[in-house]
């Protein structure tokens, strides 16, 4: 209130026109903020995380659509039937197998870098974009993490916080026919060495275990933690003895208008902590 009052210029008026002078410079003042920072406060939830820019909110998404910002490239990684239902505008499809070494005996590892360049490339998509990725599950970060660990720049990966729900529950469209893209050459840059942090090795995790400085991290489901359910491709059911499992969907607001979105930092920090994984923990997740 004493910044705003700095505002308005004080003179040898009467009292009482310095009053309304005050008021309706408050009003005004008041109101403009309300116009250009209201709606946008309530509608985008201030998470209080550490790399906010890594979530990219619906409204922030749906102004760039409207606006044809050509250098984002959308890409919906979810079941091809359920893209095909419906899916965010200009998205391109990606699934699980697109992502995947079709070539290594053990399922499900990591594709090489050059399968994930020729998958880019046949999307349309070049090094100069910037890519939101949008999924109806934990797929999302999985793309992020690959595209992180080849050496896309962090700072053109975004996530799209409350996925196709969040996007659907503030009345957005969909469309149900697949854009038509250009195929490009994609090709990395040079990989970053932190980034190599980003991936770990059997003999790490074994170590891990032992050590009280490391947490290896299962966030499956349930089911799969307690050997219940077998996910396609698995070699066997079961978990890795010793690990401290957090479900992936713990993080996520689970009712209300802003359902499937990420918690507060906070709420996360609380959901972790309690089970030991701190910030001063080296943490390996699966």
């Amino acid at each position: 209130m004493m910044e705003i009052r700095k505002m308005i210029r004080i003179n040898h008026k009467p009292k009482k026109w310095l009053r309304w002078k005050r008021l309706v410079t408050l009003v005004w003042v008041f109101g403009l903020a309300f116009m250009f920072l209201g709606p946008t406060a309530h509608a985008i939830p201030n998470g209080g995380y550490a790399r906010p820019e890594v979530l990219i909110q619906p409204e922030e998404l749906k102004i760039l659509i409207d606006k044809k910002d050509f250098s984002i490239r959308i890409i919906e990684i979810r079941e091809k039937l359920k893209y095909l239902a419906g899916h965010i505008p200009g998205a391109v499809h990606v699934w699980r197998p697109d992502i995947v070494d079709k070539n290594h005996p053990i399922p499900g590892m990591i594709a090489p870098k050059e399968q994930i360049e020729s998958l880019l490339g046949d999307l349309g998509i070049s090094e100069k974009n910037t890519i939101i990725i949008n999924s109806d599950g934990p797929d999302n970060g999985r793309l992020w993490w690959i595209l992180a660990y080849y050496g896309f720049p962090l700072h053109q990966l975004r996530i799209l916080d409350g996925g196709l729900d969040g996007w659907k529950a503030r009345g957005y469209p969909t469309e149900m026919l697949s854009p038509k893209t250009e195929k490009t050459i994609f090709r990395f840059s040079k990989e970053e060495r932190f980034r190599k942090s980003l991936l770990c090795a059997l003999p790490e995790v074994r170590s891990a275990l032992l050590d009280r400085n490391k947490v290896v991290l299962d966030v499956r489901s349930r089911k799969e933690f307690l050997g219940e359910e077998l996910k396609e491709g698995a070699v066997k059911p079961g978990r890795i003895p010793g690990v401290v499992w957090i479900e992936w969907t713990e993080t996520l607001v689970d009712k209300g208008p802003f359902k499937n979105f990420w918690k507060l930092a906070e709420e996360i920090k609380r959901i972790y902590t309690a089970k030991g994984v701190t910030p001063d923990k080296d943490i390996f997740m699966y």
